[in-house]
């Protein structure tokens, strides 16, 4: 079976590349990816700005926080889909990570707070598109700005994460909104110019719709329009996948993709980096 040139290449390397990525996330409009030291296990920050990175393919457990310092996952568990191992889940967050994206009970089958909290729903505009979402109330303006959107507006707020679910279903299913996107399809809006009218407009019906069939009044439409990037883009941003190396001039980071430069324009996903090695190229 043929094998490519690169793939041997990373796979003789990521075991020794020295940091383990275990977090990306925003803070208002300043993203960061925690890594750490596999040498002396001291968490930093990777320095974004300078864009020259390889990933490996291996993806290891992130462990977990307690109480501001992290701590290794106990079996060294490989992971896939999630970032962290299911015993590390459940020490730190939640028993059943499939719960995040189908929650299974109102809190009352696994006492997780998590679970028993109240929720909200949002509609988020990516330029001219829009989706609906839902969100731990403590967290929305950043969940969105993780995710890229240019303009949200909470619609409702529900006592628990799974009433929350079962009514992002159904408006999504009666009118029509969908809950995704396609990485591709929002990448590929980087070239365009932001359309606040249009977004107001679609708002404004959407608005109308809501109130006239679930009888919600969604809130004022809220901006989001600090992201480190300068838009529109030249280019229609190449989605490169995360393991390998990625080395050029950084363009600018919104939502979980970062932006750059080299022989096309390329977008890495960033939240994909969590659970991978890292460390940067050399020349």
């Amino acid at each position: 079976m043929f094998e490519r040139a690169d793939r041997i290449w990373l796979s003789q390397v990521q075991s020794s590349l020295p940091y383990h990525v275990v977090e990306f996330g925003w803070g208002g409009y300043e993203p960061h990816l925690v890594c750490v030291d596999r040498s002396d296990d001291s968490t930093n920050t990777m320095d974004l700005d300078d864009v020259d990175y390889i990933f490996s393919e291996l993806k290891m457990c992130t462990g977990f926080f307690e109480e501001g310092r992290h701590k290794r996952c106990p079996d060294e568990a490989r992971v896939s889909r999630f970032s962290q191992c299911a015993n590390c889940a459940e020490e730190s967050f939640i028993p059943y990570q499939e719960c995040v994206f189908e929650p299974k009970c109102d809190g009352e089958l696994c006492d997780v707070d998590f679970c028993k909290r109240e929720h909200v729903l949002y509609l988020a505009f990516y330029n001219t598109r829009v989706k609906i979402g839902m969100s731990s109330t403590r967290r929305l303006e950043e969940r969105l700005i993780e995710q890229g959107a240019d303009a949200y507006a909470l619609i409702a707020s529900l006592p628990t994460r799974r009433r929350t679910r079962t009514a992002e279903k159904e408006i999504s299913a009666r009118l029509r909104i969908p809950q995704a996107f396609r990485q591709r399809t929002l990448l590929d809006d980087f070239t365009k110019h932001i359309d606040p009218k249009s977004i107001e407009d679609q708002f404004t019906t959407l608005a109308a719709s809501l109130e006239k069939h679930f009888d919600m009044r969604p809130d004022k439409l809220r901006w989001l329009d600090s992201y480190p990037i300068e838009l529109p883009i030249d280019r229609k941003p190449l989605l490169r996948e995360t393991p390998g190396r990625h080395r050029g001039e950084l363009v600018g980071i919104k939502g979980k993709w970062l932006i750059y430069r080299s022989d096309a324009v390329y977008a890495l996903s960033l939240a994909d980096a969590p659970a991978r090695y890292v460390g940067r190229g050399r020349g």
